[in-house]
């Protein structure tokens, strides 16, 4: 994570007060891969503003019920659509266009659904009329 000069690196203990959240929490969060803060070179965590806004983040979920597990899960996905999102920016620029292309027309639309349409067939199973429809019905 490079951060420039300006940048205002907190130690825990402040950044525990201002989240309020224990330091031991913050440690912990560290350990699960929640946040990565970095490190002087004597080895004392230094968080920025970015890791801040994660551990609101990581409040407002684990406030909402979710476990550290689910929290992982979701950051990860949060993480992964801004890398995706970056690079359709990138992709974009480099063709040319800031803007998202035009909508297609209605027989565009039409030919696209066709090609991506799949058809389903049902299949009746018939059952035995002795078989159980209901596992552990007494």
């Amino acid at each position: 994570m490079a951060h420039d000069r300006h940048t205002a690196l907190l130690s825990i203990g402040i950044v525990a007060a201002t989240v309020g959240i224990h330091p031991q929490t913050l440690r912990e969060y560290e350990r699960q891969g929640l946040v990565e803060p970095q490190r002087t070179p004597g080895g004392t965590r230094r968080y920025g503003a970015a890791e801040l806004d994660r551990l609101r983040r990581i409040q407002a979920l684990t406030a909402e019920g979710m476990s550290l597990r689910g929290v992982r899960y979701v950051l990860d996905l949060e993480d992964r659509l801004r890398c995706a999102e970056a690079r359709v920016q990138e992709l974009e620029a480099d063709r040319g266009t800031d803007a998202p292309t035009a909508p297609p027309t209605n027989e565009a639309r039409h030919t696209t659904l066709v090609t991506r349409s799949m058809s389903v067939e049902l299949v009746h199973v018939p059952r035995s009329p002795r078989s159980p429809r209901w596992r552990n019905a007494d």
